[in-house]
């Protein structure tokens, strides 16, 4: 069973590790593009949006961070740690971010290096398309309409 708790503040040092040692070249690309330090981005992770730990039982499986932007919500990150790396938890935190979020936004909005195939592929599989390449910085943006199921 997934569960999904605000991170606390000692978590946020975490999530910055599990994204250098999963995502460090994803990382490294934005901040370079953006012209951004660690210590820059790590504050904007902390004050923008909110960080939320993913939850198997009692153990800590990833983190997902999230910013809702007016009818838009956007996935910064969605990381798990090596163990819990392909056994559908991704896609449970998609399934349940859009049910939540249905009736509050349009779409869920996302952005995926271009060569982390696996997680694109995961993406177009839970609805997302790419709507937008940034070459320069070698993302596709995705993106999944939501629609408010009233039957």
């Amino acid at each position: 069973m997934l569960t999904f708790r605000p991170a606390t503040p000692d978590q946020y040092d975490d999530f910055l590790r599990v994204l250098k040692t999963e995502a460090a070249e994803y990382l490294a690309a934005t901040l370079r593009h953006m012209g951004m330090t660690k210590d820059e981005f790590a504050h904007i992770f902390r004050t923008v949006g909110e960080v939320r730990g993913i939850y198997e039982g009692e153990d800590l499986a990833g983190f997902y961070w999230i910013e809702k932007r007016q009818e838009v919500l956007h996935l910064h990150a969605l990381i798990l740690k090596r163990p819990s790396q392909g056994r559908g938890i991704g896609t449970r935190v998609l399934e349940t971010l859009a049910t939540k979020f249905r009736v509050t936004v349009t779409a869920i909005e996302l952005s995926v290096h271009v060569s982390n195939t696996r997680a694109r592929t995961m993406y177009e599989r839970n609805g997302f398309a790419i709507v937008k390449t940034l070459k320069d910085l070698g993302f596709y943006i995705m993106r999944k309409p939501l629609t408010l199921n009233l039957g």
